[in-house]
């Protein structure tokens, strides 16, 4: 049995890097589909789009054959382990998410350390963070604006929350790692079913 590493990743959305940014570990013999997972899941994302993960000229894309616009070929994340990679620290991996909205992460690989023994289901996890995630079918500039918003004068803006169907107050200011983590996992194997199933 091959020995796992943990690998921690500093991951911040890109144009709010200081704001809104996760420590994620997750375990070298994960997909780099998995690793996706994970940021949409930490970024409190619905994971209702598609995205890619690129590494080193590579891109990383679940492609659903009537999608397959791109010329340049996609490697399929779900069959590709983290380890394959060859990942060092201070590597930088980027991801975007709805094309059309333009999110996107840096990716920056912080630590590897070997895997206790047995410790396996621990990951992913989120060890740290900052700032709420991403509001969906917005933009990182109309996200910028709420915030912006919000630090000025308090306002906090009302969106619809995706699980109630109710207006909600959403304050970037309020993240809290121990209630992420509750439902991280859950959250995380939900976006690998919806992307999954439909291999």
């Amino acid at each position: 049995c091959v020995m796992a590493d943990v690998y921690k990743f500093k991951v911040k959305l890109c144009e709010l890097e200081n704001v809104i940014w996760r420590d994620i570990e997750i375990t070298s013999v994960s997909s780099v589909a998995k690793l996706g997972y994970a940021v949409l899941a930490a970024f409190e994302s619905t994971a209702s789009h598609l995205f890619n993960i690129r590494f080193d000229g590579k891109r990383y894309e679940i492609v659903f054959e009537e999608d397959d616009f791109d010329d340049e070929p996609a490697i399929d994340p779900i069959k590709t382990k983290l380890s394959t990679l060859k990942l060092s620290v201070g590597d930088k991996l980027s991801m975007e998410y709805d094309y059309g909205a333009g999110w996107e992460f840096e990716i920056e690989l912080l630590s590897i350390t070997e895997m206790k023994r047995g410790a396996g289901t621990h990951y992913p996890y989120v060890t740290d963070g900052k700032g709420k995630g991403i509001i969906e079918d917005t933009s990182p500039y109309e996200l910028a604006e709420m915030i912006e918003k919000t630090d000025k004068d308090g306002t906090l803006p009302q969106i619809m929350d995706m699980y109630s169907g109710k207006e909600v107050s959403w304050d970037y200011r309020k993240f809290d790692l121990e209630y992420c983590n509750v439902f991280f996992k859950d959250n995380v194997w939900k976006i690998q079913n919806a992307y999954e199933e439909f291999e």
